[in-house]
């Protein structure tokens, strides 16, 4: 059974619909996505600051152990400088090496003021002459023995590796002991392996320049740097440490790792999701537009609607078909039979056929029918049944298209009644039009019959002879046969007949035509000049009808000059043009004033005020009974051409006969 809903959603509620279904799901994603970002960043913020601390706590040690190196081996230099005194000369040296010895950094000690050597570490300073460090710090050493104050001078740097000098002073400055430390060898000696392999250090002096620098292991990556004071017997360093540590990375921790997964499999899942909802959004949005859009063509239609279930019940109405039938649709649909549109005393007819149409034996052409309006009033219709199917293919019902045919119907019955009535006054017409063509194409014999008639009276006066009257009658006869041609011509015209051709010369046509219209040209002026080409061109027409036309074309050209005009020209002109015969008749005239040349061919339409309308149209029909035509056109230097052209006229020349 088909179901209706009239009410459906619209796009705006389709839209908040899917915006509350997604809204919450996006918050606690944003949500989650936002501690785990939080958790992440403070994570590597406090192994970072761990790292730091860690890496200030090594680096302070570090500084304290060089400083307390420093104080371990100066002294034993400034005690050797008290003990000089009482050493021999022979033990002074011993004691010297052997400090040497037990302290790598110490490379060098001299006595006296005059910085006598006394001894050297051999393995760092083989092939050194000392003599250039001994004019370096000379100048220093003697200040240090004048104030009688020991400690450090320096740094100084020679060949490239920075020294610094300890200066002890004996008991009033009787004795002096200078030692010679390098600062490389201090770092590389004091720190141990696992520092220096995990940090590049760097000793500074109190300007910031880097007088060592040493990377054992891993180079410093700057992320973890840690700059220190370092003195040195008063002597002001610095002590650098940057680490070969990189920073926190962002899957260190399992579970922060798990966390992203999970994340991105949420948001892989929710985008596809949002994917295919807003694809399923966009389609309740094309049907909900193609359901308004269908529901307004429905309701704009001015075909009524029906629906039928297979039960025989109406499931739907259209406004058009509830406007044909006066009622509404709440009257309608789903209501048992017999239906309330339905004439009372004919119901039980309309309930066979509805059966019939639940049976599928409606006429697919449709088929007419008579429905009662609610205001009582009887209205024709015309219904077309087809089958209405689910999207499986299943008929679930029948679709009824119904047309209100009442005004065609009484438009059909008065155009019927006009009919009749325009078939008897065109009939009238018809016997009229005969007639005038008749009188119209006798007028010009009956003309020429009195004309000889008047000159057998003049020859009886004058006492003529027998030929002459002999004559006269022949013509006589001969203009009362062409009457009676004529006669036949226009009824064959008329009654749509073919012409009854003959062969004919040219020459023999225009003769006949020049004695036809000789009077005209008398009457009206006009100076008449025929160009025929080949006289003896023999053509296959009906004479009578053809000459009749040429005779009317004339006629009109010599009526058709203006009093004013003096000179009266008029050509007939016989050419054949690729293998069709010609007629043409020109003159130099005013032209014609139609602007719808065709108009002037129409029966009854004349530009002359006593015209009855007729010649152009019976010239017209001779022309197109001879599958030809007749076309008007203006001459360029004034006038008109009347071109009557004729293609099945053409036979062959013969020889010129004088058959008098």
């Amino acid at each position: 059974m088909i179901q209706f809903n009239y009410h459906h959603p619209t796009l705006k509620k389709i839209q908040r619909r899917q915006a509350v279904r997604f809204g919450v799901p996006a918050l606690v994603f944003v949500l989650l996505m936002g501690l785990l970002v939080a958790a992440v960043y403070y994570a590597q913020q406090d192994e970072r600051e761990g790292n730091q601390a860690k890496l200030i706590a090594d680096t302070l040690w570090a500084r304290q152990n060089i400083q307390f190196q420093m104080e371990s081996l100066t002294t034993p230099l400034h005690a050797l400088a008290n003990d000089s005194l009482i050493y021999y000369s022979s033990k002074l040296p011993l004691g010297v090496s052997q400090l040497i010895k037990s302290s790598g950094e110490l490379i060098a000690v001299f006595k006296d003021k005059d910085l006598e050597t006394v001894s050297y570490n051999q393995n760092q300073l083989k092939d050194v002459d000392l003599q250039p460090i001994v004019n370096q710090i000379k100048t220093e050493v003697d200040q240090r023995v004048d104030s009688r104050l020991g400690g450090f001078i320096g740094p100084f740097v020679r060949h490239g590796r920075p020294y610094i000098a300890s200066v002890g002073i004996g008991l009033h400055g009787s004795s002096v002991i200078v030692g010679i430390i390098d600062l490389g060898l201090l770092l590389d000696k004091e720190l141990p392996w696992w520092f220096a392999q995990d940090n590049e250090v760097e000793l500074l002096d109190a300007g910031g320049s880097t007088l060592v620098r040493q990377v054992k292991g891993k180079s410093g990556l700057g992320i973890y740097v840690h700059t220190t004071s370092l003195d040195l017997g008063g002597l002001p360093f610095q002590l650098r440490v940057n680490s070969g540590s990189e920073g926190p990375k962002l899957f260190n921790y399992g579970i922060t790792a798990a966390l992203a997964f999970l994340l991105v499999l949420l948001a892989i899942s929710f985008f596809m999701l949002w994917r295919d909802s807003r694809k399923r959004l966009q389609i309740e949005a094309s049907l909900e537009e193609e359901r308004q859009f269908r529901q307004s063509m429905q309701d704009s239609m001015a075909v009524g609607l029906r629906v039928w279930g297979l039960d025989g019940v109406i499931r739907y109405v259209n406004p058009a078909f509830c406007k044909m039938v006066g009622y509404a649709p709440e009257e309608l649909i789903d209501r048992p039979q017999p239906l309330p549109y339905w004439p009372v005393n004919n119901t039980e007819s309309y309930r066979q056929l509805v059966e019939r149409v639940m049976a599928g034996n409606a006429p697919p052409e449709g088929f007419e029918t008579v429905y009662h309006h609610k205001d009582g009033r009887l209205i024709d219709v015309l219904i077309v049944e087809a089958p209405l199917k689910d999207t499986h293919g299943n008929q679930v019902g029948w679709m009824s298209s119904v047309i209100d045919i009442t005004d065609r119907k009484k438009s059909e019955a008065l155009v019927a009644e006009q009919r009749e009535k325009l078939q008897a006054a065109s009939r009238f017409a018809l016997v009229g039009e005969v007639a005038s063509n008749i009188a119209h194409e006798l007028n010009q014999p009956l003309a020429t019959m009195v004309s000889f008639a008047q000159a057998g009276m003049n020859l009886s006066q004058r006492g003529g002879n027998v030929e002459m009257y002999v004559q006269l009658f022949e013509k006589l006869r001969d203009q009362a046969q062409r009457a009676g041609r004529v006669v036949g011509s226009v009824q064959n015209l008329v009654r749509k007949r073919k012409p009854m051709r003959e062969q004919v010369r040219l020459g023999d046509i225009i003769e006949s035509v020049r004695f036809s219209v000789n009077s005209l040209a008398v009457k009206y002026r006009v100076n008449l000049q025929f160009d025929l080409g080949d006289p003896a061109l023999v053509l296959s027409i009906d004479r009578i009808m053809v000459e009749q036309a040429l005779v009317n074309l004339v006629k009109n050209a010599s009526e058709a000059f203006t009093a004013s005009q003096r000179i009266r020209n008029v050509w007939v002109l016989a050419r054949v043009r690729e293998g069709c015969f010609e007629l043409a008749v020109r003159d130099d005239g005013p032209g014609f004033s139609l602007n719808n040349t065709e108009r002037m061919f129409e029966a009854l339409v004349s530009t002359k005020p006593d015209g009855l309308g007729l010649g152009l149209s019976l010239c017209r029909s001779v022309a197109e009974a001879h599958g030809g035509r007749l076309k008007a056109e203006p001459v360029p230097t004034g006038g008109t051409c009347f071109t009557m052209d004729l293609p099945m006229a053409l036979i062959e020349k013969v020889e010129l006969v004088d058959v008098r």
